[in-house]
């Protein structure tokens, strides 16, 4: 079972340092086209939403960070640490969300590089349908619904 809590400056540093390891491939040229600097997306980190650690038992195995905006819960950043990664973490992390926010928000949002195909395959399998195509960027935005019960019982 994992449990969740608000990330600490240091632990913001470093989900910000494995966000940057988990994608490099495209993260630096997505910044460059929107115009945003590595200091000026830290600092987004900090400052908008919340960034959580995720444990299993006293471990910290990942993090994820999140903002709620009108009616939509925007997840901006799911990273599980390397040891740690296909156990299921992401999964059950995501599946939480959507317990937690059902009744209270329409939907989750995400966006994933078209590059990474076995992420965009699990939010698939977990209800998450693409609603935009953000092609000069190369991301898909999916949302995956919150009203429907048999959508959050995956």
């Amino acid at each position: 079972m994992l449990t969740y809590q608000t990330a600490t400056p240091d632990q913001i540093e470093e989900f910000l340092r494995l966000l940057r390891l988990d994608a490099s491939d495209y993260l630096e040229r997505t910044m460059q086209l929107m115009d945003m600097t590595w200091s000026q997306f830290s600092e987004l980190v900090r400052t908008v939403g919340h960034v959580f650690g995720v444990y299993r038992g006293n471990e910290l195995v990942g993090f994820y960070w999140i903002e709620e905006r009108e009616r939509i819960v925007h997840l901006h950043g799911l990273v599980i640490r390397s040891a740690y990664q296909n156990q299921g973490i992401g999964t059950e992390i995501l599946t939480t969300l959507a317990h937690r926010y059902a009744g209270m928000m329409d939907a989750i949002e995400l966006g994933v590089h078209e590059s990474n195909a076995r992420a965009r395959a699990l939010y698939e399998r977990l209800g998450y349908r693409t609603v935009k195509h953000l092609a000069d960027l190369g991301f898909y935005v999916l949302q995956r619904s919150l009203l429907e019960k048999e959508t959050i019982d995956t």
